[in-house]
């Protein structure tokens, strides 16, 4: 069927194009509307997945977190001299106070070689890394090699050494003993260290009665005459009037992590100063925990109270093609966020996410015979008349100097933490594990409906997604084969015409 067949009738001179547009108008707008319905579904997929990640990535962090009854036994140590130790309290470390002195840092066995700078002969001779033993003159080209015994953390080892052998691979054969070994071209040195520190990894390089072997070795700089070799040591602290020591500087002793900086000062009588080590409930940390999780919840329960309760946008229908091309993008932009604000409105699998939020909240546990709410605690929510849009449902903590409207007020919270911790513990600790097994309960997988980890029927909007997409393209079908339909009915129509007018033009010729 020719294109300008489409454009307008031949025989007829009528606009053949316009009439079918118009015949299947009403079929094209049902294809844009079931677009329109798909682009909403696709928006409202969109609008849960980052729901979803909120609230999943609150469910294994924050809310996780506070549910843990170890996240309420934190205590802190403090040192009288700041700068002897640094010092971490586990929850089983032990209240009190404690005396420290530090007698001894940990070190690493280590040899600062001495300079080479000349022959065996005592001509002098500028060494580099790739200078050869055979080129200061200790061993002879072919020769046989030499055996240096090492003794490395208390193991027996041996350095095989050769007259062809650089500077550089003198060092490599000592760091393949399990050592730290280099030889430094501008200070003409070796520096051999053991890996780690303490008396244990201490390393040896071994005496010998061999005259040559000892010759090789003074000549490398590598023996006590032209060395300095500093032991490996161990740490030592006195915690109590008891000893400890450790091979790095830092001692794991009941609870306590103790990492040591330097020794203890001396009095007049030589004697370590003894600095005092008081542990104790860590108030502001358990503080600042809870009140971490409070700004994450209050935050999740605004944004889902404000979509849950958003204004109702059914007068905005989805925009076809021709409507946007008559609007702004402005405009366009202003129109679909009315509808996209709107997705989540009275929504029922977020109705009863914010159900879980706030009757775990409001829930009253009992501990040792006696009822507890967050009120006992000091923490509340807002009267109606203060309280702002979508914002009935978010706590306030008495006394937090981070919110305006309560900051006067007593800080219970804080004053409790101080005198009975323990209580503090069970309470939000079974008020949080409330709302996390209400969440997971949420999130197990519904088989055809919904997702591990989704606390929306993610399934089922995917359905509707794949069902308007089958929908669309048998429609559009539908419209393509209506469309040759009618231009094939033109078509017939048009050549009847055009046999018509022939015949008449025939007719009249004869006549004539």
């Amino acid at each position: 069927m020719s294109d300008l067949l489409r454009m307008t009738g031949l025989a007829s001179g009528m606009d053949t194009q316009s009439i079918v547009e118009g015949l299947i108008s009403a079929q094209r707008y049902k294809t844009t509307k079931l677009q329109g319905e798909q682009k909403k579904v696709e928006w409202k997929q969109e609008a849960w997945k980052t729901m979803n990640s909120k609230l999943y990535s609150f469910y294994t962090g924050k809310l996780s977190d506070v549910r843990m009854t170890a996240t309420y036994s934190a205590k802190k140590s403090v040192l009288s001299d700041t700068s002897l130790a640094t010092v971490k309290a586990s929850s089983n470390a032990v209240l009190g106070t404690q005396e420290l002195t530090v007698e001894a840092l940990a070190k690493s066995g280590y040899l600062t070689g001495g300079q080479i700078t000349k022959k065996q002969d005592g001509t002098s001779i500028d060494v580099t890394s790739s200078t050869k033993i055979s080129d200061l003159g200790l061993m002879e080209e072919g020769g046989a090699s030499k055996t240096i015994s090492l003794k490395v953390g208390g193991e027996d080892k041996s350095v095989e050494l050769k007259a062809d052998m650089t500077m550089a691979q003198v060092a490599k054969a000592f760091a393949d003993q399990g050592l730290n070994a280099s030889f430094d071209a501008n200070q003409k040195r070796f520096f051999i260290s053991s890996k780690e520190s303490g008396l244990a990894a201490n390393f040896t390089i071994g005496s010998t009665t061999d005259n040559k072997t000892q010759s090789l070795l003074n000549g490398l700089g590598l023996t006590s005459a032209d060395a300095v070799k500093r032991d490996g040591k161990d740490a030592e602290i006195t915690l109590n009037g008891a000893k400890f020591t450790s091979k790095t500087n830092t001692f794991d002793i009941n609870g306590l992590s103790i990492s040591v900086n330097k020794l203890s000062d001396k009095d007049a009588s030589g004697n370590s100063v003894v600095s005092t080590l008081t542990t104790s409930t860590d108030v502001d940390g358990i503080y600042d925990t809870i009140k971490s999780f409070f700004k994450e919840y209050n935050e999740l329960i605004k944004e889902m109270d404000t979509k849950y309760n958003a204004d109702d946008a059914s007068k905005y229908k989805m925009l076809t093609d021709d409507e946007k091309e008559a609007m702004s993008e402005d405009e366009v932009e202003k129109w679909e966020n009315k509808i996209k604000d709107a997705l989540l409105r009275r929504d029922a699998n977020l109705d009863k996410v914010i159900s879980s939020f706030k009757n775990s909240m409001m829930s009253a546990i009992e501990i040792d015979g006696k009822q507890y709410s967050l009120s006992n605690f000091g923490i509340n929510t807002l009267n109606y008349f203060e309280a702002g849009d979508n914002e009935k449902g978010m706590y306030h903590i008495d006394g937090n100097a981070d919110d305006e409207t309560t900051k006067s007020k007593d800080d219970v919270l804080k004053k409790m933490i101080g005198s009975d911790p323990e209580l503090v513990q069970k309470f939000f600790s079974q008020l949080t594990s409330g709302l996390y097994n209400s969440l997971q309960q949420q999130m197990s997988r519904v088989e055809g409906t919904r997702s591990y980890g989704k606390l929306y029927d993610d399934k089922l909007l995917q359905s509707s997604y794949d069902k308007l997409t089958k929908d669309i393209k048998e429609q559009e079908t539908y419209v393509s084969d209506l469309e040759d339909k009618y231009y094939e009915q033109f078509a017939k129509m048009e050549t009847a015409l055009s046999k018509m007018q022939n015949q008449t033009n025939s007719l009249a010729s004869m006549l004539g």
